[in-house]
């Protein structure tokens, strides 16, 4: 689906809740979700027709699927569903040469293989997913454009789960042997961009972030990237240096990998697994 040019997909059938109970539970208690389809779907059906197609252009997609992410991430508040829904849009017509990329994976081919950004196969204690980023991995020479239209590649991926819309992203970033010249070679006003996205743009619950091995590294990184972050998000990073025990109080060590100090799959394992999800529809939908 090429996201700049919007094209639309027509709603066919409303949606079904088919979450098992305990999922149900947790959607209705932590982000108030009704229990009620019917209810669910007069919600859908309010930030659907709220969206200013005139100023944002048509939906990229208005199925019930796709609407529903929104809510969920911001709690039912439609207000604030609907400020991330047109950000949403907003942003890929801005940032049109990111998501081109984003559209056309095969550009990324390289970044992909080279298994810098992973999910881990298991989840967070909380039912979250798992993001594995090993910064050390990165090239020099790495476009970071490129590497922001691969994270949202993933992020597009993730939230194909309803558990993920609802239980939401932990990020586990190894900060070893990262080069930090990559960051440096990046302008103020592109950080600030790609961290809109995140904040302003994503229909995403972040549980929280947490950096392994950041030394001095991260006092750059922050001192750069701290203008542009929201409180809420400063308040959810854990820095745990060389102690990957920290981990593990939101994280079993059977989902961990040992790179990580887990018994979970290593990361030639993990990788293996995450090309093969990744790409398991990109036959019909992308270049590849």
């Amino acid at each position: 689906m090429n996201i700049c040019s919007s094209l639309k997909n027509k709603m066919t059938t409303r949606y079904e809740c088919t979450l098992s109970p305990e999922l149900l539970e947790k959607a209705v208690t932590e982000l108030h979700e009704p229990r009620d389809n019917a209810e669910r779907l007069k919600a859908i059906d309010e930030l659907r027709n709220s969206y200013n197609a005139e100023k944002y252009g048509p939906l990229i997609r208005d199925d019930d699927g796709f609407i529903l992410r929104f809510l969920r991430a911001k709690k039912f508040n439609q207000k604030k569903a609907l400020t991330v829904l047109q950000n949403y849009h907003a942003i890929q017509k801005e940032f049109c040469e990111l998501f081109i990329k984003v559209n056309n994976p095969i550009i990324l081919q390289p970044l992909i293989n080279s298994q810098v950004v992973l999910t881990l196969e298991g989840l967070a204690k909380d039912g979250a997913s798992c993001l594995w980023v090993r910064m050390g991995l990165l090239d020099k020479n790495i476009d970071m454009y490129d590497l922001m239209a691969y994270s949202i590649l993933v992020i597009e991926k993730l939230l194909e789960s309803e558990a993920c819309q609802i239980n939401g992203l932990r990020d586990i970033e190894d900060m070893e042997n990262f080069n930090i010249g990559v960051i440096l070679k990046i302008s103020p006003f592109a950080l600030a961009r790609m961290n809109s996205i995140w904040q302003d743009a994503m229909p995403l619950r972040f549980k929280s972030i947490h950096l392994l091995n950041e030394g001095k590294v991260y006092d750059v990184l922050f001192k750069l990237c701290k203008p542009f972050l929201k409180q809420k998000i400063i308040d959810r990073i854990h820095t745990h240096g060389s102690d990957v025990n920290g981990l593990h109080e939101f994280v079993d060590q059977a989902v961990l990998p040992p790179e990580l100090g887990g018994t979970g799959p290593d990361g030639e394992s993990t990788g293996k697994w995450w090309i093969e999800k990744l790409t398991e529809d990109w036959t019909k939908d992308t270049a590849l």
